[in-house]
């Protein structure tokens, strides 16, 4: 047996043909939205306000979300252009996701951005190509196409981190974002070259077939060890992005300078598609069966098992001593990190358990929209040189602005996970999911990793009842002035209802979350078996239902 090269693998594949440009729909939209914009910031009336600009960029998001939802029982079997890109459920659910998360961040940017003094077009031109970039990473089937996305996603989110610059904070924000997530895309495209010198090829279906060959002629082959450098390499660019331990320095300093729209959409956007991109790249590309080593015998489970638990307890308890809400939010963000890795050692320790992967996406969904709408409230009430940043500036702000209040109250239970908030179904459907694998496979380690979450998440409560504390029970210290927007009201207003609603009923929030992991293309034989019985299954409980 041969290593299948990139050449081998091009002579292998048909030209593209025309069913495949569907698969550029999503994407395609939002281009040609970002293009208009352009044309229509040129003709833009000095001195007006730019409030239609956000609402124009909403609709354009809204509709590459619509399209999503539109395209959702559409697909190609196999990669389109060369095996480059994949038309799957699993890209179709985050390109939605990041498409609405966008479009509630730019909602609620306009005030601030006015008081700020930048009232500028080209901020929601970065936050439009920022989502192109992750709609085609999260369809990438390629590591070129991959890091080629990566980098326009990541590019735009550096200028927006420092677009308010007039603050040295946002400055300062801006530079160490950019200064160390170059870094760290330069540590993953190294371990792309490394991936590529031992196996001969960047796509994920291939480097899987050649690891195989490269298994077989055991540890001591050097092809081998290249390969896990650069696995460990991959892993670390995707760890950054999620904001995991000891890849978290970043976000606090940027949390807390950034535009606060935009950290919404930062911290929730960036988070999927690297978990996006995590799932498909190691399940297709590095199966855990065939990657074996480490502590446990999982090779890079283990890495994940160890980052896991050290973001959710560091996370927790360095948010525990901060006083600043945003800040306090980032070490969240690197908590939160923690229990979607646990979703994601528990699915993808063998097999079996693959489908359990929804777990992280139904998390994702709850995620989203009750950070999204934290950040909208902060963001009504962030006016230049009156911004709430602190505990203290909350005080009794719930009772001053009843509406407000409510929207907070509700996104914050979410985030701490209480019932009847989709937060608490989120974590409830990660936990479970660690809990299920750990007895069936009689791993104790998981067991261990899911006892952890639930502790630290006890703590995560007492943060975050502190931000309802001080809103209702506390003294106001200062006068605070909102910026009223009716977009930021809707967004924050959506983000609510939205999480209360999948609280109650999350069926069919699971049901899309299972579709779009039943659905991913490019898995391993095994896999794929156990999307077949998970298939036979869901049909025979339908029957039932029906």
């Amino acid at each position: 047996m041969q290593l299948l090269s990139s050449y081998n693998m091009l002579s292998l594949l048909t030209p593209p043909q025309g069913a495949e440009f569907v698969a550029l729909i999503p994407g395609a939209i939002l281009t040609l939205i970002a293009l208009l914009f352009i044309i229509v910031d040129v003709f833009h009336r000095k001195g007006s306000s730019r409030d239609y600009q956000a609402y124009f960029a909403a609709i354009g998001l809204g509709l590459t979300a619509a399209s999503c939802w539109y395209l959702w029982g559409s697909g190609l079997e196999r990669p389109a252009f060369f095996g480059m890109l994949y038309f799957d459920r699993f890209s179709l659910f985050f390109s939605g996701l990041v498409s609405i998360s966008g479009a509630l961040a730019v909602l609620c940017s306009p005030a601030v951005l006015r008081s700020n003094q930048m009232e500028r077009g080209e901020y929601y031109l970065l936050v439009l190509f920022s989502v192109i970039g992750m709609i085609f990473m999260v369809a990438a089937a390629d590591l070129l196409t991959l890091f080629i996305a990566f980098e326009v996603m990541s590019i735009p989110l550096y200028v927006v981190a420092a677009f308010l610059r007039k603050d040295e904070r946002s400055a300062e924000a801006g530079m160490k974002y950019f200064v160390l997530g170059a870094f760290s895309a330069a540590i993953m495209l190294y371990g792309i070259a490394l991936i590529y010198g031992a196996t001969g090829t960047t796509n994920l279906e291939y480097i899987a077939q050649n690891l195989e060959f490269l298994a077989d002629g055991g540890t001591e082959h050097g092809g081998y060890g290249l390969v896990m450098v650069g696995v460990l390499l991959i892993f670390s660019g995707f760890a950054f992005k999620a904001a995991a331990v000891p890849f978290h320095l970043w976000a606090p300093d940027v949390y807390t300078g950034s535009p606060t729209p935009a950290v919404g959409f930062m911290a929730t956007a960036v988070k999927a598609v690297a978990f996006a991109a995590l799932v498909r790249v190691f399940v297709i590309a590095f199966p855990a069966e065939v990657l074996r080593g480490g502590f446990f015998g999982w090779g890079w489970i283990d890495v994940a098992y160890v980052l896991a638990i050290a973001s959710m307890v560091l996370g927790n308890l360095v948010a525990v001593t901060q006083t600043s809400v945003k800040r306090m939010l980032a070490y969240y963000g690197i908590a939160h990190a923690g229990y979607l890795l646990v979703g994601f050692v528990a699915a993808n320790s063998h097999p079996s358990f693959f489908l359990h992967n929804d777990a992280i996406l139904f998390s994702l969904i709850a995620y989203t929209f009750a950070l999204v709408g934290t950040f909208g409230v902060l963001s009504y009430f962030g006016r230049r040189g009156q911004a709430v940043e602190t505990y203290e500036d909350l005080g009794s702000l719930g009772l001053k602005y009843p509406k407000m209040g409510l929207i907070m109250s509700i996104c914050v239970l979410s985030l701490a996970g209480v019932p009847p908030t989709a937060g608490f179904l989120g974590k409830f459907y990660i936990f479970r999911t660690g809990v299920d694998v750990g007895l069936q496979t009689g791993e104790m380690a998981l067991i261990v990793m899911v006892i952890v979450g639930v502790l630290t998440s006890v703590v995560g409560a007492y943060y975050y009842l502190k931000v309802l504390v001080y809103m209702y029970m506390k003294p106001a210290i200062r006068e605070i002035e909102p910026l009223h927007n009716p977009g930021t009201k809707w967004a924050t207003m959506i983000c609510a209802i939205l999480t209360i609603y999948i609280g109650l009923f999350p069926a069919k929030a699971i049901d899309i979350c299972r579709e779009a992991v039943m659905d991913m293309q490019g898995v391993p034989a095994a896999v794929q078996a156990t999307i077949d019985r998970g298939e036979i299954e869901l049909e025979r409980r339908m029957e039932q239902w029906e």
